[in-house]
């Protein structure tokens, strides 16, 4: 059985009576029948029917076509006109209602039958139609892109909001005007004007558009991307083309300022190194192969980071910014400027012969020098050191030149700054330089694949009463091959200069703790009786977390502080008296010792001496050595130990050659004593090995 449920309104009630049997009949639900619009109105809202079978001519106030319309405004339900009228006013004012069908009476059975099956299944689809352009309706206003739908004519016909917004026109109106009229794509790069495709059947392919940009009705410009694409129907005739696109005005600019800062120093606003390495490598590659000059000077201020410490960032910003603006008014317009690096600038000029290299470089330093940077009452003068380098037909690669110019500018800086260095592969300075170079590399690598080694040497008491722990100084070597050592004095000095050393001491630092708990692991805690002196450099006491990093290794490896003596040299106490001093009183309160090493290189530390909290004072070896044969130096030592003495502090005296001068030390009253005669440096890995329990007197 049928569920579609009827209502026939029909007010000759013979004729709806037999309407209603038949569609009994047809397998369908009793249909209601009502007589005249007002009747029906009402049967509508309590039976809600299916389909309505509705007679033209009814006898009330209002016929039956009156009573569709307000049907199909209100109710949205299927009608099919049964009626004996077939003249063209009637059909006219019937379409109005637009019927799911016009049957003329008198009818065949089939005929209403088969009106009403299809008058249903014709609702239905047009149901999911509707429900299907609800559905597309909404996707098309909620999503973020701009949709504009032409006819076949490129005329258009829908505009979606965001379409509206972005092209500032309404779709009312735009609506049949030509889609070229609003939309006009301009190529970002060429600023030309990008034609969109027609397309037709033997061209249907998709066009994708990407940085570019539209004017809006407020001519605007607003960049966008996105594609137009053919509607084409079952038979591939085209029945319009459709638009996509969207706005990428804001991310068009983030790109923008993404490019510029990944090309250009934030603060100066000058090429970047990276940059400047690419344009570099360009004039390298010219010279080679075309034999062209050009000239790179690489410059370094003097003074930044005086000013940076005595006056902050902000000052030191001030003398870049300074500077930059120095080097835009004297180089050329055809030449290059960047910031390689904190205070470091590289300025290529091109098609330069070395005088006017040397002329631009002299011309920098002069207007530099005239410029100052003014804080806090006190003037700072902008002195540089430049090296240049010449780019020639036998220049190497881009790291060969830019070592070149870090050499030149740094033997400028390293006689004294204010100075222009031209490098010269041959001379002996640069190739000093390039071996100091060198020690770079395998002092890294020496780090990365633990090539270090510790080596102790033993520091004996000159009196047996002064026997409390075995102390011991821990040096450091490096292996070189399966047997042999670099000692210190060979690699230490690059160390220095290139700012190693403070990964060095964290290395030492780290393994002489652990060398000390597998001591104690081996015999106990409390049988292990050695102290090891461990070295210090100004690098690393002048690192923020240096003190951090101390206080984590004692609690790493659970090492008493009392058995940990850290040297440090008169040089580094005097350099920054307050930082040594600070430091040394906080690892003094968890209990390690400290010695002063190289004690009396220089006379000025005895104004310092009472004033750092050091235990021990190693008197300088070059002292010490042949202070048996040399009076003088004899009574250097014994001064120094008579003051250290005085102020309270342990003496040790260093390089320690044989038993004359041990002799002497002991006249002298020297505590301790250290060098070849007392015992030469030898592995460590050696002393855990060999290492017994002695009795520990008090």
């Amino acid at each position: 059985m049928r569920q579609e449920k009827i209502l026939i309104v029909e007010d000759e009630r013979i004729i709806a009576l037999d309407l209603q049997r038949r569609l009994i009949r047809f397998d369908f639900p009793e249909p209601v029948i009502t007589t005249n619009g007002l009747d029906a109105l009402k049967a509508i809202d309590e039976d809600k029917p299916d389909i309505i079978l509705m007679d033209i001519m009814l006898s009330s106030d209002f016929d039956g076509i009156e009573t569709a319309t307000i049907i199909k405004e209100k109710y949205n339900i299927p009608l099919i006109f049964l009626t004996a009228y077939s003249d063209e006013k009637t059909v006219e004012r019937a379409k109005k209602a637009e019927p799911y069908g016009y049957v003329l009476k008198p009818f065949k059975e089939k005929e209403l039958y088969t009106t009403i099956d299809i008058a249903l299944y014709k609702f239905e689809s047009n149901e999911k139609l509707k429900k299907q352009e609800r559905w597309s309706a909404a996707i098309l206003h909620s999503i973020e892109d701009g949709i504009i739908a032409t006819n076949q004519n490129r005329l258009i016909e829908f505009m979606n909001p965001v379409a509206e917004k972005i092209t500032n026109y309404m779709q009312d109106d735009v609506k049949n005007l030509s889609l070229d009229e609003i939309f006009e794509l301009t190529d970002n790069k060429t600023q030309t004007i990008i034609k969109m495709p027609i397309f037709s059947k033997t061209n249907t392919e998709s066009f994708i558009f990407k940085d570019s940009f539209m004017s809006n009705r407020k001519c605007d410009n607003i960049h966008v991307e996105g594609s137009i694409a053919a509607i084409i129907d079952k038979k591939g005739n085209i029945e319009g083309q459709v638009l996509a696109f969207r706005d990428i005005t804001e991310k068009h600019k983030l790109s923008q300022t993404i490019s510029y800062q990944s090309k250009h120093d934030t603060l100066t606003g000058l090429l970047n190194r990276e940059w400047f390495s690419k344009i570099l490598e360009g004039l390298i590659d010219d010279s080679i192969k075309q034999g062209t000059s050009h000239a790179f000077l690489y410059m370094d201020l003097d003074q930044f980071r005086v000013v940076n410490d005595v006056c902050g960032h902000t000052a030191g910003d001030e003398m870049l910014l300074t500077t930059t603006g120095v080097i835009n008014k004297v180089i050329r317009s055809s030449d290059t400027c960047a910031r390689l690096g904190g205070d470091e600038f590289g300025i290529l000029l091109e098609g330069a012969h070395l005088q006017q290299a040397l002329f631009i470089a002299k011309r920098l330093q002069s207007r530099l020098v005239e410029s100052k940077v003014i804080r806090d009452k006190q003037v700072f003068n902008i002195n540089t050191s430049i090296g240049i380098v010449m780019l020639t037909e036998n220049s190497k690669d881009l790291q060969s030149v830019l070592a070149a110019a870090d050499d030149a500018c740094f033997i400028a800086k390293d006689e004294g700054g204010k100075k222009i260095t031209v490098y010269n592969d041959d001379e002996n300075l640069f190739v000093k330089r390039r071996g100091e170079m060198q020690w770079i590399s395998k002092l890294t690598k020496a780090l990365e694949e633990q090539q270090f080694e510790l080596f102790f040497q033993p520091i004996e008491p000159l009196e047996e009463n002064l026997i409390q722990l075995k102390k011991c100084e821990l040096l450091i070597r490096m292996k070189d091959g399966e047997n042999g050592h670099i000692p210190p004095n060979e690699f230490l000095p690059s160390a220095e200069r290139y700012k190693l050393m403070p990964a060095i001491d964290r290395w030492v630092i780290n393994n002489a703790f652990l060398n000390h708990k597998l001591l104690s692991d081996k015999v106990g805690k409390e049988n292990n009786n050695y102290m090891f002196s461990v070295n210090l450099s100004p690098d690393f006491l002048a690192e923020e977390d240096s003190l951090d990093f101390i206080i984590f290794k004692f609690e790493e490896y659970e090492i008493e502080p009392e058995k940990i003596c850290f040297e440090i040299t008169e040089t580094t106490a005097i350099g920054n008296m307050q930082a040594a001093t600070d430091f040394i009183h906080k690892l003094k309160d968890i209990g390690c010792l400290f010695s002063l090493d190289d004690f009396g290189s220089g006379f000025s530390s005895f104004n310092y001496l009472k004033n750092l909290p050091v235990d021990f004072l190693k008197i300088d070896g070059i002292f010490v050595k042949d202070m048996d044969e040399d009076s003088v130096n004899r009574a250097m030592v014994e001064a120094i130990n008579s003051l250290g003495q005085v102020i309270g502090l342990k003496t040790i005296a260093e390089f320690v050659r044989n038993a004359d001068i041990i002799e002497e030390l002991r006249k002298i009253g020297v505590d301790y004593i250290q060098g070849y005669e007392i015992g030469k440096p030898e592995p460590i890995s050696g002393l855990i090995k060999n290492y017994t329990v002695d009795v520990v007197e008090t």
